[in-house]
């Protein structure tokens, strides 16, 4: 089981607005920030592992700018810096969770393991410089659990997925694979970027030359849309893609599924119109695509696993005691830039610090 390597980490360089707006906040680390089943989790902790996700989105900021904290970027009402510490406290409850079931499982941390966590811990506090450790509330104490309840958090993970059924029927993940080429009923935009509605008229000339790349497609495929300057998709799919009531569950409109299941290999349809999309000509590759099917067997699989281990914690979750105290947590702030650090390019990043 490999330990999670911790990057290093550099303050970045902060302009005047940013530190107008941030300020700048102390906490108590010795502080209990929330109790699971009355086990104490400090401050401390949970600051530094809310820092250190704070920083692995520091190459968002190109995007967002220096106030992405305070964004709404999820459209949820919250700030970007209310959903990270939301999550990083989610998955120190979860992984403390996870630690007192370890038993169950026949989960354990070995020796070895935690020598490794012990070093890795020790190396990250050599490789940040004291300006960048102090202002994430690093310690080789916060470093190291963080490590620990990780690799509990992934070794837990392994070993429930490991319960779930994997047992998947080839009709069950059975998929068709077609071919198809879209001749676009949809408007354009001009050159101001306004957007246009094809006229009558031209929408009868988009349904002629619809029905001329079909015609010509039953000689071939792939030259009548190459001629008319349109591309040829694929698209696999199985008896779910369409739901009981007759809506698509996938990519395509269920007048196109339902056109697909009426041929037979290597036949191929008319125009078949989607209103307020466009013309679909298809073409039936496969009724039986062993590579998709397979793909799709791994599909299901992987949300079994996933469904599983959320059940499971979720279960926990809900017998559990957990209490944050949210005026201790609201201390934590993320009132400082960080930037991750390349091992080659250290010297440089840290010479940014103010």
């Amino acid at each position: 089981m490999k330990i999670k390597r911790v990057v290093s980490i550099a303050l970045a360089a902060v302009t005047a607005a940013s530190l107008a707006l941030s300020g700048c906040s102390r906490i108590n680390e010795e502080a209990v920030v929330a109790t699971l089943d009355g086990q104490e989790i400090s401050l401390g902790l949970a600051n530094f592992m809310a820092q250190y996700t704070a920083a692995s989105f520091s190459t968002y900021m190109s995007y967002f700018g220096e106030d992405m904290w305070s964004q709404d970027l999820y459209g949820d009402g919250g700030t970007m810096q209310e959903s990270v510490k939301s999550d990083v406290l989610d998955q120190i409850e979860i992984a403390y969770l996870l630690e007192n079931h370890m038993e169950e499982y026949g989960v354990e941390i070995t020796q070895e393991e935690l020598d490794e966590i012990d070093s890795v811990a020790e190396n990250f506090l050599e490789e940040n410089t004291n300006k960048a450790l102090k202002v994430m509330g690093a310690s080789k104490e916060y470093v190291a659990e963080m490590l620990r309840i990780q690799l509990i958090q992934q070794k837990m993970h392994e070993a429930i997925i490991a319960t779930a059924d994997t047992a998947v029927s080839d009709e069950e993940a059975a998929q068709k694979t077609i071919s198809y080429i879209k001749v676009s009923t949809q408007g354009h935009y001009d050159a101001d970027n306004n957007y246009i509605e094809y006229t009558d008229e031209e929408k009868e000339t988009i349904a002629d030359t619809a029905n001329t790349v079909a015609e010509e497609a039953l000689t071939d495929f792939d030259a009548a849309a190459t001629n008319h300057g349109y591309q040829v998709n694929t698209y696999s799919y199985g008896a779910d893609e369409i739901d009981a009531d007759g809506n698509p569950t996938g990519a395509l409109d269920s007048a196109v599924i339902r056109e697909a299941n009426g041929l037979k290999e290597g036949e191929i349809s008319g125009a078949v119109l989607v209103e307020g999309d466009g013309y679909f000509i298809l073409r039936m590759d496969s009724e039986y695509d062993e590579d998709a099917t397979e793909t799709k067997k791994q599909e299901i699989i992987s949300q079994r696993q996933s469904d599983k281990y959320t059940e499971v914690t979720e279960s926990y979750k809900e017998v559990a005691d957990w209490v944050v105290d949210e005026e201790v947590w609201a201390t934590v702030n993320f009132d400082k830039l960080y930037t991750l650090v390349d091992d080659e390019n250290t010297e440089a990043l840290d010479s940014t610090e103010q």
